[in-house]
This record gives C-alpha cells, sequence and structure tokens, in this order.
C-alpha cells in the first residue's frame, strides 16, 4: 500500500477512535447521571443515606473508612462521583465501540431495541468485571452499601442510559441541521 494511502487510512482511524470517545463521553455522562440517581435512592432504602453509595466509591483513594461514611462530602461524595464518571465513560467507550463496530454505517446507531440490548450487555459485563473480577481495592464499593436487588437495579439503570448519548447527539445534530 503506497504510504499516503496507509497514512490516509490511519488518520481515518483516528478520527473514527475520537468519534467513539466523544460520543463515550456523552453516553457515559448520561449512564453516570442515571447510575447515581439509582445509588442515591437505593443508598436512602437500603442505609438510609442517599450519599452513603456514591461515598463508597472514594474507597479508592481513602480506604475502607470511605465504605462507612453516610454524609456529604467534598473528600467522599466528590470524590466518589468523579471516579464513577470515570468509570461510566470507559464503559461508554465500549459501548459506543460496540455499536460503531457492529454498524459502521449508523444504522445499529439509529435501531433503538439493538441500542438498548448493547447498553444492558456492557452493563452486565461492567457488573462481572467490577463485582467478580476486580481486585477488592478497585471495586466499586457501592455494593458494599447496597441490597443485591438494589445492585442490580444500578446497573440496569446504567445500561438503560447509555443509549441515551446517541439519542441526544442525534437530536442535537437534528436541531443544527
Amino acid at each position: 500500500m503506497p504510504a499516503d494511502k496507509a497514512a490516509g487510512a490511519e488518520h481515518q482511524h483516528a478520527l473514527d477512535a475520537a468519534t467513539v470517545l466523544r460520543r463515550a463521553a456523552v453516553s457515559g455522562t448520561c449512564a453516570s447521571l442515571l447510575s447515581t440517581g439509582m445509588l442515591a435512592c437505593g443508598g436512602s432504602v437500603d442505609c438510609g443515606s442517599a450519599f452513603a453509595p456514591v461515598n463508597a466509591v472514594s474507597h479508592w483513594i481513602w480506604g475502607d473508612r470511605a465504605i462507612h461514611t453516610n454524609r456529604p462530602s467534598v473528600r467522599h461524595t466528590v470524590l466518589g462521583y468523579v471516579i464513577h464518571h470515570a468509570m461510566s465513560v470507559f464503559w461508554a467507550a465500549f459501548y459506543e465501540g460496540a455499536v460503531a463496530y457492529g454498524d459502521p454505517h449508523g444504522g445499529l446507531r439509529r435501531h433503538a431495541p439493538a441500542r438498548l440490548l448493547a447498553g444492558l450487555a456492557v452493563a452486565g459485563i461492567a457488573c462481572l468485571v467490577d463485582l467478580k473480577c476486580t481486585p477488592h481495592r478497585l471495586t466499586p464499593g457501592f455494593e458494599r452499601r447496597l441490597s443485591p436487588g438494589m445492585l442490580a437495579l444500578v446497573y440496569v439503570a446504567f445500561g438503560l442510559a447509555l443509549p441515551l448519548g446517541a439519542i441526544l447527539l442525534r437530536h442535537a445534530s437534528g436541531r443544527r441541521g
């Protein structure tokens, strides 16, 4: 292959990766916000504190003390949300990559049932990795504050929220055009 064609193919690949990452920022934000809402609801029900499950995520930095912190604070709540948000965007990159890879012409991105199934599949994989494959120190932490049923609802909310990014992006691009 001539060098200019190889460079063009490489450039196109970089554009595709940039698009996936841009989409992941949007879908990951949607998933982060909705799942954080579910964490708060679950915390209110299961342990009497809407902040406890989000605080627990900060155990990555502050250790097990964060798992048992119920009150809101910059140290635990803000840091816990930032970590949760970053991991949501991380998993959203897999979702967006799967959607883009599954149909490079965008049909899958427009097909709502397929997007929903892809979101739930990624959430299921995230749950498995988070709770069964990750070293104890790097688990989300909120699994130690929530009942199994509430934990399942958090991951379902996460999976259902991933496709919202595509809907928001399509709506925004429709208004510009």
